[in-house]
């Protein structure tokens, strides 16, 4: 019988079972910075400030990098690469919701080469920033995992 701590632990207790609350902690990071443009209207010409980009794309590695330097989770490639996962499919989500939005306001004209054009560069330009996340949220949980001496 192992009566060991490492033996007993359960699954949500490991590495492996941390991955998902990593992974949730940094979308949700994601998602919270993403509703300004959700709220603002589709008629404002004014762009965001400098200071929301940097922290929009800073929050959800902030986060995972925190969050792991809490629970000290030895993270590998794989699972690293499964905490930033999420974050793909959220942006682009996100930014269909804000066109899908914009059509409902009466912004963009239903049925028109507009909306098809918003949808098509958005999931583009939202694919490729899903990925760039993907990748520093992914490195930042793994490096937050590191044991300093």
């Amino acid at each position: 019988m192992n009566t060991s701590a490492a033996g007993n632990r359960g699954l949500w207790e490991g590495s492996v079972g941390r991955v998902p609350m990593l992974a949730a902690a940094s979308s949700a990071a994601t998602t919270l910075l993403f509703i300004p443009i959700l709220l603002r209207g589709p008629s404002t010409t004014e762009a965001l400030p400098a200071f929301w980009l940097v922290a929009f794309v800073a929050a959800a590695p902030l986060t995972a990098y925190l969050l792991n330097r809490r629970l000290h989770a030895d993270l590998g490639v794989v699972e690293s690469l499964l905490v930033g996962l999420p974050q793909l499919p959220v942006i682009v989500l996100l930014s269909v919701a804000g066109v899908w939005l914009d059509v409902q306001r009466g912004f963009l004209l239903a049925g028109s080469g507009e909306e098809a054009m918003s949808y098509g560069i958005g999931i583009s330009v939202s694919a490729v920033a899903g990925a760039v996340l993907l990748v520093l949220v992914a490195v930042a949980a793994r490096l937050g995992g590191i044991r300093r001496n």
